[in-house]
């Protein structure tokens, strides 16, 4: 009966092969089903009487063998072709198998063959799923599933695509969160939350592990930004923050040492910045600099040198007392005289009883400070420095519009006036040499030089005020002449000396006892008193050689006059100050405190001048 129907035949297959169910199930689609359809066909009109009449004469697991067969003749089509795999090798290897065992359905080497080819496809489906093809993992699965649904591995493939794509999407959570910079933080929804929870899932996801590398980085990144705006405190916070994302230290430490370095270098750079602000006399931006400094931290000892450096450079000019300038022109080869800085200090400016040769002009005696430090010319402005500016500018002094001066008459033994002399002569009306101190100018003269100077260089060039010339011609002492009182022991400036005699040998009825100089009338500039005495400040010429004509006008006391050192000026004055001793004067006029009035426009053979500068 069995080979008559074929019906047997299969059963049997079935019941004999319980160990291979799952496949079995996949054969029946196969062979079994097309048996039984021609068995329907031959014999309608008692099939179900013999199939009821089967199921009840067998046991129980051929009864569960039969319950089976139905559930899974749906699934398994009798077209090879619905289960398929992306792999085309793979996929060809398959259908053959299953082919086989439709036809052979105890082949043990088939069925093994079978086996290793599905252990494989589980193995690419675990891979699959670590760059997130989930999809195509699940219908993998799904297939083997479906060739043998206890197929070991199986269900732990199922519980990893799940555990996967629950980290995926933790991941993707990360990523957003880093997209927006919510790096880290006490919360749970920043990306290192994220990333930390995925490898939670999945402890080998390396675009977590990444993504916790990325968050390590942005906070560095942020601690160094953060530097760059001077706000290092902030920035080692970031750093601490870093520090905490993971164990390895390496991108922590390196940014720690770049961070020093920097600051270290920022901090010379503000340093030297705000010297160079205060070398300019820039003090609002040598200020920044400094606060910069400051809020850096760290660097307090700096601060204070700057501070220190900062309150003389405000006297100063971001210069030392005692220093030589030679400022040189914009655009051109000429130079300025040659100053010194002198230093800020106090003086009792005027006389009392006590000095001798007192006049109610040098009263009252009142204290100037001079809060600010400031340049004086070191020597009188020279013929050749006054040519340079006649040169540069064709300038016509009062003197060659008026087309004379006065000069000193040697047999004579006075000024008379001579046609033809201006600033190119010398005080006896003979052509002046270079080094000479420049003379036959007034006041407009000299001002329109010292104009020259300012607009030259971009300094602030200027005459000197009254009170500045006598705080030098004092030595910022108390003295009556810089070197003290009486005649000088050595050699100082041109004076008018007892040894000292006229070309006619006419002597000084008033002098300087037991004092010569070799010289007569003006001395070239600087070229006396380069003995063992000098001027405590570096000037030369300040008692003598010739007077010099200061920036105040002229009023009778100083009663209300300013005491800061600053000129006196009142606008539209008719008179001015004339300052120092000069080739002719005698003791008494070559005080510190002495001081001589002159109309503005008065030039001759015994005025010059020397510039000042503010710092």
């Amino acid at each position: 009966m069995t080979e008559a129907t074929g019906k047997g035949n299969c059963m049997s297959a079935n019941i004999n092969s319980f160990k291979n169910l799952p496949v079995l199930i996949l054969i029946g689609g196969f062979c079994c089903v097309p048996v039984l359809s021609a068995q329907e066909q031959s014999d309608q009109a008692t099939s179900d009487d013999r199939h009821i009449k089967r199921l009840g004469e067998v046991s129980t697991d051929e009864w569960d063998m039969d319950l089976a067969l139905p559930k899974a003749a749906p699934v398994a089509n009798t077209d090879n072709g619905s289960f398929s795999l992306p792999d085309q090798q793979q996929n060809r290897e398959l259908q053959q198998l299953l082919s086989k065992l439709a036809a052979d359905p105890e082949n043990t080497r088939t069925l093994a063959q079978l086996d290793n080819l599905l252990s494989d496809v589980l193995r690419q489906t675990n891979e699959m799923m670590v760059p997130g093809s989930f999809e195509q993992a699940q219908q993998m699965l799904q297939l083997v599933q479906t060739i043998n649904p206890e197929f070991q591995g199986l269900n732990a493939g199922y519980r990893r695509i799940k555990v996967l794509r629950n980290a995926n999407e933790l991941l993707i959570s990360g990523n957003a969160a880093f997209r927006q910079q919510k790096y880290a933080g006490a919360g749970r929804d920043n990306a290192l939350y994220f990333y930390r929870q995925t490898l939670r899932k999945d402890p080998a996801n390396e675009s977590a592990k990444q993504g916790i590398e990325k968050v390590q980085q942005a906070l560095v990144n942020t601690a160094m930004e953060t530097a760059r705006d001077l706000d290092f405190d902030q920035a080692e916070e970031w750093l601490q923050e870093a520090a905490l994302v993971q164990n390895n230290q390496d991108m922590v430490e390196s940014a720690r040492a770049e961070l020093l370095d920097y600051r270290q270098q920022r901090a010379l750079d503000l340093q030297q910045a705000a010297i160079e602000a205060m070398n300019s006399g820039k003090f609002t931006l040598a200020d920044f600099n400094i606060i910069d400094l400051i809020a850096m931290g760290g660097q307090q000892s700096m601060v204070d040198s700057l501070r220190i450096r900062l309150k003389e450079a405000r006297v100063y000019g971001g210069f030392e007392p005692g220093q030589v300038i030679n400022d040189d022109f914009l655009g051109s080869d000429n130079q300025a005289p040659t100053i010194i800085v002198v230093a800020a200090g106090s003086f009792l400016m005027g006389s009392d009883d006590r000095s001798g040769g007192v006049n109610d002009s040098e009263r009252p005696r009142h204290r100037v400070t001079i809060e600010q430090g400031f340049g004086m010319g070191i020597r009188e402005v020279s013929v050749a420095q006054f040519r340079s500016f006649i040169e540069a500018t064709g300038y016509r002094t009062a003197a060659e519009r008026s087309g004379k001066s006065n000069i000193y008459h040697e047999s004579l033994g006075r000024l008379t006036p001579r046609e033809g002399i201006t600033w190119e002569h010398t005080y006896s009306g003979r052509k002046a040499k270079p080094n000479m101190p420049v003379l036959h100018v007034n006041i407009y003269d000299a001002q329109a030089y010292v104009e020259w100077l300012a607009n030259g260089t971009g300094k602030k060039y200027r005459l000197p005020s009254e009170a500045e010339y006598e705080f030098v011609a004092r030595a910022g002492g108390n003295s009556t002449y810089w070197w003290g009182e009486g005649s000088p022991d050595e050699v100082v400036e041109n004076l008018t000396g007892e040894r000292d005699h006229s070309p006619g040998k006419r002597q000084w009825s008033t002098s300087f006892k037991k004092y010569g100089d070799g010289h007569w009338g003006p001395a070239p500039v600087g070229s006396v008193g380069e003995g063992k005495m000098e001027h405590p400040m570096g000037v030369q010429d300040i008692a003598g050689n010739v007077s010099e004509w200061t920036e105040d006008c002229w009023h009778q006391n100083y009663m209300k006059a300013p005491v800061d050192g600053s000129a006196w000026i009142n606008p539209g004055c008719d008179r001015r100050v004339v300052r120092g001793g000069y080739w002719a004067s005698a003791p008494a006029q070559s005080r510190a405190a002495f001081r001589i009035s002159a109309k503005p426009d008065t030039y001759g053979p015994v005025v010059g001048f020397r510039v000042a500068r503010d710092l």
